[in-house]
């Protein structure tokens, strides 16, 4: 692969990742600038999402062109591409990124394209008189999605792979459709409102992804691909969750919207759970770890919370890996030596950067040493 030459040896690892082997250390995605090309990115790990945009006029036509436009898609993730070493287990992979809930704007929800976000206006007011309507070959935004995908998968030839948007679950998705407070009260007032949406919503996440997996198949190597992640499985591969659970009770939890979560990980053969904060991780972790559709679990603290690395967290982390989880954490570089000490190797996944390929591949052998004992 152009952009990831030893991919065939990071193949074989994460094969052995999915399937319980040990490896002798933890898998990793390792980001760093690319020194032999030109000037390094920006940002690693967001990089094709800080662009010239922040400058621009809030009026500016080139906003909604930045990410609509297939060919500006392409462009940028070339230039992400060419500057940046994908070091471990991580791999050059691209998406179509609307923010976390792009299926909103199929279902009626016009997206914003700002500086810096895609946003979904609030659109339902009355249950009464909504209606939930989704026609594929008419949606624009569904086509135009289609239409980036497509171009991005048409130039891969081999040098990069192409994921899923972020269509975003049901709960998420309302959450922003109908406003996070009113829709708490319709969990509690008008359940079979919500769970009317979620068979309507996740009836098509499942059919335009397989429609997705089928088009992208063959250029990821036969499996699929979490770009903002940087992993592959080798099979259907997507991110599950449901951000609006930090506000729900357990009871709640479970009643309503573990059903969106197991349509959509039925669908997956390797569902990766993305666990968002604290209150997620305190009140809905047990739950998660019932359902045999999350193979993996993706834990971020959030913003203000305690560090990845924080004591609070270590024995859940455990209790996920005992539980015959996968573990994937986002580290910075300083937590990645204590991480490895502390916790099984097997199973585990760090997510961290470095400076330069060389000192990716000095992380790497550290690593083993690290969890030699663990």
């Amino acid at each position: 692969m152009y952009y990831k030459e030893d991919w065939e040896k990071a193949r074989e690892n994460l094969k052995a990742f999915w399937s319980g082997e040990d490896i002798g250390r933890p898998l990793a995605s390792i980001l760093s600038p690319r020194t032999s090309r030109s000037a390094a990115f920006p940002e690693l790990h967001n990089g094709p999402w800080v662009g010239p945009l922040e400058k621009a006029d809030p009026d500016d036509p080139y906003i909604e062109k930045w990410w609509r436009d297939p060919e500006e898609n392409l462009k940028r993730m070339l230039y992400w591409f060419e500057n940046t070493h994908f070091g471990a287990e991580a791999v050059p992979a691209t998406y179509v990124n609307w923010g976390a809930s792009a299926a909103a704007a199929f279902f009626g929800s016009e997206p914003q394209f700002l500086k810096t976000s895609v946003w979904y206006r609030r659109v339902i007011e009355d249950w009464d008189t909504w209606r939930w309507e989704f026609d594929e070959n008419a949606n624009v935004w569904w086509k135009n999605i289609w239409e980036i995908i497509n171009c991005l998968n048409e130039h891969a030839d081999g040098r990069y792979f192409v994921g899923m948007p972020e269509f975003g679950n049901a709960a998420d998705n309302l959450s922003l459709m109908r406003g996070m407070d009113d829709l708490a009260v319709d969990c509690m007032e008008e359940p079979e409102k919500i769970e009317e949406a979620i068979t309507f919503m996740e009836g098509h996440w499942v059919s335009l992804h397989e429609k997705l997996y089928q088009l992208t198949v063959k250029t990821n190597d036969g499996g699929g691909v979490l770009p903002w992640m940087s992993l592959w499985a080798p099979g259907r591969i997507d991110q599950l969750a449901c951000d609006f659970s930090s506000i729900l009770s357990p009871e709640l939890f479970r009643e309503i919207f573990v059903l969106d979560l197991e349509k959509m990980g039925n669908w997956t053969e390797y569902g990766m759970y993305h666990l968002d904060g604290p209150a997620c991780i305190k009140h809905h972790l047990d739950t998660l770890l019932e359902l045999d559709c999350i193979k993996a679990i993706e834990f971020t603290p959030g913003a203000g919370a305690l560090p990845t690395l924080s004591e609070d967290y270590i024995p859940l982390y455990r209790k996920i890996l005992e539980h015959g989880k996968k573990l994937y954490l986002l580290a910075q570089p300083h937590e990645v030596e204590p991480l490895c000490r502390l916790l099984p190797r097997k199973g585990l996944f760090l997510s961290t950067f470095t400076h330069s390929p060389a000192e990716t591949e000095k992380l790497i052998e550290n690593m083993y040493i690290w969890s030699a004992d663990s």
